[in-house]
């Protein structure tokens, strides 16, 4: 009985310490994704920003030549 007692509290050492580790790589794992995803994000924002200012700049360049766009057969139908 008293070998069984050191074995069993290495076992339930062992285990707390694996759950452990698991927890901390999954929480790292998971931080790592949401500024990865962060990244991402902000990089479409900038991309959405830069092409909307190109899209005003064209308009702005239409309104002042005073040019129509003829449309193409798709925006006809």
């Amino acid at each position: 009985m008293s070998v069984l007692l050191p074995i069993a509290a290495a076992l339930v050492i062992g285990l707390f310490l694996g759950c452990l580790m698991t927890m901390t790589y999954a929480v790292a794992a998971i931080s790592r994704a949401q500024e990865r995803m962060q990244r991402k994000v902000r990089y479409w924002q900038a991309e959405t920003a830069r092409f909307r200012q190109e899209a005003e700049r064209l308009a702005r360049l239409v309104r002042i030549r005073d040019v129509q766009p003829t449309p193409t057969s798709w925006e006809e139908r």
